[in-house]
C-alpha cells in the first residue's frame, strides 16, 4: 500500500487531468507506471529491442509499434507524436499510455484484459495476464 501511495504522488502535475480526460482511474495509471518504469519514471528511456524488434519508451513504456503507420492504423505520428516526443515529454508519454489504457478498457470491458493487452497486445497472452495480475495486486481488490 505504501508503495502505491508513493507512486500516485510521484508523477507529473499533468497526470490527474489526463486520467480524468480519458476516465481511467489515476490509481490504474500510477500502477502501470510503477510496473513499467519503477522509481525511474521517464528516466528509464528507451528499452529494447523486444523480440519483435520494437522498443518501449519512457515512463509508461509506450511501444514503438504505435508509431509505425505500416502496422498500426492509429499510429501516433498522424497527431505529430514522435519517438523523441515520447522520450522527452513525460506528459505526452502519460497521455499516450493512458489513451491506450482507455482504448483497451473500452474494447475489453475489464481491467485484467485491458492491462494484459497493454503489456502484450492481446488480452489472452499468458505474459500479459501475468503482467495484469502483478499490476492489479498493487491495487488490492478495488479493480479485480
Amino acid at each position: 500500500r505504501r508503495q502505491r501511495q508513493m507512486c500516485i504522488r510521484d508523477r507529473p502535475d499533468c497526470v490527474p487531468e489526463i486520467a480524468d480526460y480519458y476516465q481511467v482511474p489515476i490509481e490504474i495509471v500510477a500502477a502501470v507506471r510503477l510496473q513499467e518504469s519503477g522509481s525511474r519514471g521517464q528516466l528509464v528511456g528507451r528499452i529494447g529491442p523486444n523480440k519483435n524488434g520494437t522498443y518501449d519508451l519512457g515512463a509508461m513504456q509506450v511501444n514503438t509499434w504505435w508509431l509505425d503507420q505500416e502496422t498500426n492504423r492509429n499510429y501516433l505520428q498522424q497527431w505529430g507524436i514522435t519517438e523523441r516526443e515520447l522520450l522527452e515529454n513525460e506528459c505526452t508519454n502519460f497521455a499516450v499510455g493512458t489513451w491506450i489504457l482507455y482504448d483497451n478498457i473500452t474494447r475489453y470491458g475489464e481491467w485484467e484484459a485491458a492491462l494484459a493487452a497493454y503489456n502484450a497486445g492481446s488480452p489472452n497472452s499468458p505474459a500479459g495476464q501475468q503482467y495484469a495480475n502483478e499490476v492489479l495486486a498493487t491495487l488490492g481488490d478495488q479493480y479485480q
